[in-house]
């Protein structure tokens, strides 16, 4: 063999090993990985254990959520624990573990499974779905009349090991501490957590719709059915990209798009909330009569707001504090409440309400709020491995363009907080590959709410695109996520879910309709909110002296009586005098005065409870109280009329028995004294405004 015939002998051995070596790289993908490992993944342990404190979170775990009232674990529900790599790119490397809860069909040959996926990202589908169990919640008994549900706690959650919860954060107060504070906490989380050796970089969508695949294949099925609703929407299509073979159908609610980034579109989403809810008003006549220019209104209030903040007094965990309200923190509340259905009911009254420096209706939300803290189960560390990797990233800027100024104000705000934010977390992107839009022929069922301001109907839209098999269904009246609506949703849900390649019957969307607060169905008058005003201003005193007027009015027969019985008792064996009808009169006025009293008690209660509970006004229907009641109860408004007429009559009959001697002398001081206690509950209801109510 001469030298060249070595040399190229020489060369096509190193070509041969490099190209071995090569392919031998290359079928090293994360689906090669997932068939080697998923194997005996899936674990079953007992609930009271899913999600226990891990070496990487000291939190304790204080879950009510299990045992399920009315239900047997292990016969209606069980748990697990799915051990999966912490990167499906190294299966012999280090593990977590992800908190899976399954809900049993109440059919003893369920169907294929529904995956159920919460949003957040770093919300908890266990703290959410598991309640389906419950033979009293009407829309897990549908949905589980057919199949199991699976409900998945991904990945950092709060249900699985480690569970990213970032208490730092807890300690901030972002309207007195601002962002600089936040992102110092944000900082001292990751510190912590990448010091106790979690890698934050593996807490993506990428990585969970691997551990998806994994939990499939470890519990024996074939296809499952996915739902995913806000950031599940987003995992969902993760799995759709990364493991097709596995998914039957799909429904996404509250539908997050790969692209473009939802960071890039604070101030467009805000602007289109604002210009919805506006021209929604303008729609109806009664809406419009009341709040004629609700846009307008808004903006005008805002930069009121962030020249002179508001300042409002709310009970918390940690007793009485002042909020100072801005601007930003004005549209951030509309925000938030408008992921909730039924939010444009109150949105027109609060935005008038605030403008005109009065805060009962966002007092309470801050209030609700405030009795809510610490009881999140959220995993922050998630929501920004999440958020960093795969939404700010690409969000290079904001879209500003079409907006309103005061949408742009709030949009560039929160947009500056989260790139700050990210910078202080600090994760690396996924690729851009993993943003691209999906296509796909799985039949999908796609579920928006009008009035979703992080989520609106044109993002549902935008994915749709790619989706050849798809139904979009657009509910007029909802907010974020259709699953908890109603009826309705649930519905079209399992009609899909039994055939989801044939055409939907989604008509009911059409019986939905927006309410807003309106004179035609609320009495509107200041007297009708001093009881739910005075209980948010915390105002006891005032409280109490009204109701011991009261009583002291409602004990005037039983005294009477007794006083009647003494006087008998010490004049034994004399016959009693003959009372004059002026002395019955009063006496009767006096009663009648105690029994529109009661009544008056017990219908204040009845009011405010039929209001606060109407149906027909989603999950700001309570709010009313603090505007005013249900017109059907108009009528309740006579008996602050009968009281103060009851009371000068009394009052007058008070004098005559002096007068004329109607009785001894110990009645007639109890008489004047009821006498008294009437004119000064009447001089109450006056300053209250209740006297005028029912002229309204």
């Amino acid at each position: 063999m001469n030298r060249f015939s070595r040399w190229l002998l020489i060369c096509l051995i190193t070509v041969s090993f490099i190209l071995c070596e090569q392919n031998i790289l290359f079928s090293q993908t994360p689906d090669s990985v997932i068939s080697s490992t998923k194997s005996n993944a899936f674990e079953k342990i007992a609930c009271s254990q899913l999600g226990a404190t891990s070496e990487f979170n000291s939190e304790p775990n204080n879950s009510n959520l299990f045992p399920i009232p009315g239900t047997e674990e292990g016969k209606d529900y069980e748990c697990g624990s799915l051990t999966v790599p912490e990167h499906h790119s190294e299966p012999n490397g280090k593990t977590i573990t992800v908190g899976v809860v399954i809900v049993k069909s109440s059919n003893p040959n369920p169907a294929e499974p529904l995956v159920m996926f919460q949003g957040g990202p770093g919300g908890s589908s266990v703290g959410i779905f598991t309640s389906f169990a419950s033979p009293d919640n009407e829309t897990g008994e549908i949905l589980r009349a057919d199949r199991d549900l699976i409900v998945f706690d991904k990945r950092g959650n709060r249900y699985s090991k480690p569970w990213l919860s970032c208490p730092e954060l807890k300690q901030v107060n972002d309207t007195e501490d601002g962002i600089e504070v936040r992102v110092r906490a944000l900082q001292a989380c990751r510190d912590r957590l990448t010091e106790s050796g979690v890698n934050l970089a593996a807490f993506n969508s990428v990585e969970s719709a691997h551990d998806v695949a994994v939990l499939v294949d470890s519990l024996g099925y074939d296809k499952v059915n996915l739902y995913g609703v806000s950031y599940g929407t987003e995992l969902v299509f993760n799995i759709m990209r990364e493991h097709p073979e596995i998914i039957r159908s799909v429904i996404v609610d509250g539908i997050v798009p790969p692209n473009p980034s939802i960071d890039s579109q604070y101030a467009v989403i805000l602007d289109r909330l604002i210009n919805n809810i506006d021209q929604a008003c303008a729609d109806d006549a009664d809406c419009d009569e009341l709040y004629p220019d609700v846009k307008q209104i808004f903006e005008e209030t805002f930069h009121q707001l962030n020249q002179t903040p508001a300042s409002i007094q709310i009970v918390g965990k940690e007793g009485i504090k002042q909020e100072s309200i801005t601007g930003i923190d004005f549209a951030s509340v509309l925000f938030q409440m408008a992921y909730s259905s039924g939010a444009p009911f109150v949105m027109p009254a609060m935005i008038y309400q605030v403008h005109d420096r009065e805060y009962s209706l966002i007092t309470q939300f801050y209030y609700l709020n405030a009795l809510l803290e610490g009881a999140d189960d959220s995993a922050d560390g998630t929501y920004f491995s999440v958020k960093c990797s795969e939404d700010k990233f690409y969000a290079d800027r904001l879209v500003v363009e079409g907006v309103s100024d005061v949408a742009q104000d709030w949009g560039t705000q929160t947009f500056q907080e989260m790139e700050q934010s990210c910078q202080a977390w600090n994760v690396p992107a996924v690729k851009s590959s993993d943003r691209d839009l999906v296509v796909s022929d799985i039949p999908s069922l796609l579920f928006n709410g009008n009035f979703d301001p992080i989520t609106p109907p044109p993002f549902g839209k935008l994915v749709a695109q790619g989706l050849n098999n798809n139904t979009n269904v657009i509910f007029p009246a909802n907010g974020h996520g259709a699953i908890l609506s109603g009826s309705c949703a649930t519905g079209i849900m399992t009609k899909f879910l039994d055939r989801p390649n044939q055409s939907l019957d989604t008509s009911c969307t059409n019986r939905q309709k927006i309410s807003f607060i309106t004179k035609r169905n609320t009495l509107i008058a200041p007297g009708t909110t001093w009881l739910a005003q005075s209980l948010l201003d915390l105002a006891w005193g005032d409280i109490l002296r009204r109701l011991v007027l009261l009583i002291l009015l409602m004990l005037f027969p039983l005294v009477w009586f007794i006083i009647w019985l003494i006087t008998r008792m010490r004049h034994k064996g004399q016959l009693p005098k003959k009372s004059s009808s002026g002395a019955l009169w009063a006496a009767w006025f006096g009663t009648l005065l105690a029994a529109c009293s009661a009544s008056w008690i017990v219908l204040q209660l009845v009011q405010i409870g039929m209001t606060a509970t109407s149906g027909g006004h989603g999950n700001f229907g309570f709010t009313r109280i603090f505007v005013g009641v249900d017109r059907s109860f108009a009528w309740v408004y006579v008996i602050p009329i009968l009281i103060a007429l009851l009371s000068v009559i009394v009052a007058v009959m008070a004098i005559l028995s002096w007068k004329h001697h109607y009785w001894g002398k110990r009645r007639r001081f109890y008489y004047s004294f009821t006498a008294g206690v009437a004119i000064a509950y009447s001089f109450y209801l006056a300053m209250a405004g209740q006297l005028t109510v029912f002229f309204h």
